[in-house]
């Protein structure tokens, strides 16, 4: 239960940052609508939710609160690191790196 948390902490705030324009853009390629971005908020915060009620089952309320709050801190350090710093994509038509 506790990797399930972790990655739901992780997949909530990789669809927090897909959320925003710059990411989406960069990451996926295309322009971000507003419905979309509703949609991928919507999503991230029942992920949050999840990864909450699975730290919740696996330790009680009172570990579990710690341990949910952990994971959700570990998910948007990870997400942050790999939506700034990692390459967004391969090379375009010229050669040149995007």
């Amino acid at each position: 239960m506790t990797a399930l948390c972790l990655l739901l902490a992780v997949v909530a705030f990789v669809l927090f940052g897909l959320a925003t324009d710059h990411h989406h853009q960069q990451r996926l390629g295309q322009r971000l609508t507003r419905g979309r971005k509703r949609h991928l908020r919507r999503l991230a915060w029942v992920g949050v939710g999840a990864c909450l009620a699975a730290a919740f089952a696996a330790q009680g309320p009172v570990y579990g609160a710690v341990a949910g709050l952990g994971a959700l801190s570990f998910g948007a350090g990870a997400v942050f690191l790999f939506l700034n710093l990692a390459p967004a994509g391969g090379p375009d038509t010229k050669g040149k790196p995007k």
